[in-house]
């Protein structure tokens, strides 16, 4: 376990690799399989990111922003790239958050529908890596929105630290905007994070926010308040256990999200 860390914390830059569903002509859901090209280990260029196919949706990169504006820059034109690279093959991106395909229409889109390649997560409340959810056995297939979070001499401490901070400003609220609980069954736990030599990569959130301009400035907003208000998570805390709010997040307590944000005076968009 660790301490919590309260100190300043600079530098801060903000990526992200959002995952979008597909659909065809129909306005079926589809495959991005053979699409984009590009994959985690070596994914596509484009002007501002990069783009790759993940099981069968498509994912992008956008590069570290500095600003707000940067950040929505990026977002508007990879996702702009990604529209231009789909419409090839006659297909549109789709944000929702979760897609429940038949088993047969799976295995029409080849070995690569069952491949699923992320690495280990790690839960920041044990520090702990987090058992692998099997999702090859089920057609449902989830689009998470994970935000990259650099700053200046990152260390595990303080990855930790905005990890729970950003569950209290994001991970909470998002229980308010974002329905789909089939997701969390799978992904988005409260506190998953990945330890990156640059920061962290915080992975509670959903694809949800890519649906408007309002919430990709939101999820900027907010994780930049979440890094600059550390000396705020030891009260946090103090009023609502790790516990509770891990139970909160996790089983999609809308009812008491919407309470403790109130509380805490939590800001949703």
């Amino acid at each position: 376990m660790y301490n919590y860390y309260s100190g300043p914390i600079t530098g801060v830059t903000l990526g992200s690799d959002p995952e979008v569903f597909v659909v065809d002509e129909r306005g079926q859901v589809s495959s991005a399989i053979g699409t984009i090209g590009g994959s985690k280990d070596s994914p596509r260029p484009c002007r501002l990111g990069f783009l790759q196919e993940d099981n069968v949706l498509a994912e992008f990169n956008t590069r570290p922003a500095h600003t707000e504006y940067e950040w929505l820059e990026s977002l508007s034109s990879v996702m702009m790239d990604l529209d231009e690279a789909l419409e090839l093959h006659k297909l549109k991106a789709l944000v929702i958050t979760s897609h429940t395909f038949s088993m047969s229409s799976l295995q029409s889109f080849g070995d690569k529908a069952m491949e699923f390649g992320c690495g280990a997560e790690w839960d920041a409340y044990t520090g702990k890596v987090k058992p692998r959810p099997d999702g090859a056995s089920s057609g449902l297939r989830t689009a998470g929105g994970h935000i990259h979070i650099g700053y200046d001499d990152p260390f595990e401490e303080g990855n930790v630290s905005i990890a729970m901070m950003m569950d209290f400003a994001l991970g909470l609220p998002s229980l308010l905007l974002d329905s789909d609980s089939l997701r969390r069954g799978l992904y988005g736990a409260a506190g998953s994070i990945r330890h990156k030599p640059y920061g962290v990569e915080y992975r509670t959130l959903s694809n949800f926010w890519l649906s408007s301009q309002e919430l990709q400035s939101w999820v900027y907003q907010r994780t930049m308040w979440a890094t600059q208000n550390l000396h705020l998570l030891e009260d946090f805390k103090s009023q609502v256990s790790e516990k509770k709010l891990q139970k909160i997040i996790n089983s999609s307590d809308v009812a008491s999200a919407r309470d403790l944000c109130n509380m805490l005076e939590l800001e949703v968009a």
